[in-house]
Formats: structure tokens, C-alpha cells, sequence
């Protein structure tokens, strides 16, 4: 990868590397729940990479198109999916096949709440923009699962990766989260191209971030930043084993004994954690998930990936 903008070689597994992403994400966001109905964190990167999709069908047909305003109709689909209508006002674009696979999937108590923010900022009638963000002064981790997404994109520049995370990141949220989800995305594509050997860059890559984004990207770099050099099992195992920062705090002994037994996955956020697990699957590949459950949307992500590749090889 070149900041220059040069254009970099697919690795010989990218198409490995793109499923165990996809997978990753829903799988994180899983984990962090301890829940197997699939949810809003999984849900909307899905439905953005759907319109990356349709955006790279359009170039495919010799017609141009904009990334942006693709990712933001898909995602007015997959806020229809998870509120039951369309923002007041706001497009309401006809349906794709990920909205008739969605259809099939297998639901028991509803779709499991993602960062409230995703939804928020999606709720108005015009499109999230830098200059017109909906989500003014929003610093979020909901913005992480989308720059794993981002990053997907073969044979482009740097700065198109760069141009898409913060396109997706305005959609919902403000220049300070877009300014991680750039980072968060340089990061995935890094390791995407040069696995293990890529995480010696990764710090350099958030110098000058602020705000609550930013804390849990760097909080995920470091501890898998840690653990490159074991297996993708072991690696998978050290992340999820890790306790934050807020769960390690010292207390007293009189504070411990009274405090309640705390369930393992009470304080995870599904957004950092499907980032996460997005970050291994792009330095290991499928190996990260290996022994990961099935997912609910397990059908979606093998079709999205096999559409994606379809265009991009």
C-alpha cells in the first residue's frame, strides 16, 4: 500500500480474506451479544457493502455512479429492515436481493440493537455529508464495523479507501469519527495485503485521533497487535480473553465481594468487537473463524461475497 495513492496488488487470498471479513463482523457482533439473532451492527455494514456493490455494478456497466449516495440508499434499506419504515422524507429505493435474502432469515426475539447512533444519523431526509453531517458532533464506535468494509475494495488508491470510510462515517456521524473510521480502514487494508507484517504500522496510523472511537480502535490494535505472532485460534481466543479498561479497574476487596457476578459479555460493545474480529480475519483469513458458530446471516455473506468477487477478479 502507497500513500501516494498507488495502486496495490490483490494478495493471492483476497478472496479468502474478503469472506473471513464479512463473516468476522457478524461473528463479533455475535460474540459480544451471546445471542444468535443477527443485529443492527452487522446488519448495516452488509447493506453498505451492498451498495458498494451496486456502485461497482453500475461502473461495470460502463455507467458512473457515486459511492456515497450508493451506501446511503442501501443503508435507508437496512434502516427500513430494522425500524419497519423509511426516514420521513427521505428516498425510499426499490428493493435488492439482500432484502429478499434478508426476508428468509430465521428471527426469534427481534433484531438485536447496534450503536443507537447508526440509527439516528440515518434518520433524516437527506444524506449525511462532511459539510452537512446528520449526526453533528456524533463520535461513536458505530462507525468501525462499515471502515472493515471500506477497505474491501481492490485495486484503488489509498485515497479512495480513504474517500469511502469517510463517506460512510458522515452518513451518521461527525468528523471526528470519521477521521477513526479512516484510520480503522487504512488498518483493515493494511492487513489485508501484508498480514502480521502489517501491525508494526497500525500506531502510526491513529496518531492524532481523539474521542470515544478512537479509545476502542486503539484499545483492538493493541491487544491484536500483541497477538499476531500466535495462532488465529490462539489470537482470536487472547481478544476476546483481553478485559478492557473499564473492567480492570482497581476496586476495593469490600467493593468486589459485593458486587454481583457479572455475565462475560455484559460490557462488550459488538461494534468494536466486530471490528475486531474483521481485523483478524484480514491478517489470518478464514483461519480466524474457523470455529466460529453459523450465523443467521451466513447465506447473505456468502452471496455478498460471491457478487463481490464476481466484479473485483
Amino acid at each position: 500500500m502507497n500513500e501516494t495513492g498507488e495502486i496495490a496488488l490483490l494478495p493471492e487470498n483476497y478472496s479468502d480474506k474478503v469472506f473471513a471479513i464479512l463473516l468476522g463482523i457478524a461473528d463479533g457482533a455475535t460474540h459480544a451479544r451471546d445471542d444468535i439473532d443477527p443485529g443492527a451492527t452487522e446488519l448495516l455494514p452488509l447493506y453498505m457493502a451492498d451498495g458498494l456493490l451496486e456502485a461497482l455494478e453500475w461502473a461495470n456497466d460502463g455507467v458512473g455512479s457515486d459511492e456515497a449516495a450508493c451506501m446511503w440508499l442501501a443503508s435507508l434499506r437496512g434502516y427500513a429492515q430494522l425500524t419497519g419504515s423509511f426516514p420521513t422524507g427521505a428516498p425510499e429505493p426499490l428493493k435488492r436481493w439482500i432484502d429478499t435474502e434478508f426476508a428468509k432469515v430465521e428471527i426469534h426475539d427481534g433484531i438485536m440493537p447496534g450503536d443507537p447512533q447508526n440509527i439516528a444519523g440515518l434518520n433524516s431526509a437527506d444524506m449525511g455529508q462532511r459539510v452537512r453531517p446528520t449526526g453533528p458532533n456524533a463520535d461513536s464506535t458505530g462507525v468501525l464495523p462499515r471502515a472493515a468494509i471500506a477497505a474491501l475494495l481492490a485495486r484503488v488508491p489509498v485515497d479512495t479507501t480513504v474517500t469511502v470510510a469517510r463517506s460512510a462515517a458522515f452518513l451518521t456521524h461527525d468528523t471526528q469519527a470519521a477521521n477513526t473510521a479512516i484510520a480503522a480502514a487504512k488498518i483493515i487494508r493494511s492487513a489485508m495485503e501484508r498480514s502480521e507484517e502489517s501491525a508494526s504500522e497500525w500506531e502510526g496510523m491513529l496518531e492524532g485521533l481523539e474521542g470515544p472511537s478512537s479509545d476502542a480502535l486503539r484499545q483492538v490494535v493493541s491487544i491484536i497487535r500483541d497477538s499476531v505472532h500466535l495462532s488465529p485460534t490462539d489470537a482470536y481466543e487472547a481478544y476476546f480473553d483481553n478485559k478492557g479498561p473499564a473492567e480492570t479497574e482497581e476496586e476495593s476487596d469490600i467493593e468486589a465481594e459485593e458486587a454481583p457476578a457479572e455475565d462475560e459479555n455484559s460490557s462488550r460493545d459488538p461494534e468494536t468487537d466486530a471490528y475486531a474480529v474483521a481485523l483478524l480475519a484480514a491478517v489470518y483469513g478464514s483461519d480466524a473463524v474457523g470455529d466460529r458458530p453459523a450465523s443467521a446471516l451466513d447465506d447473505i455473506i456468502s452471496e455478498l461475497h460471491d457478487r463481490w468477487m464476481a466484479l473485483l477478479v
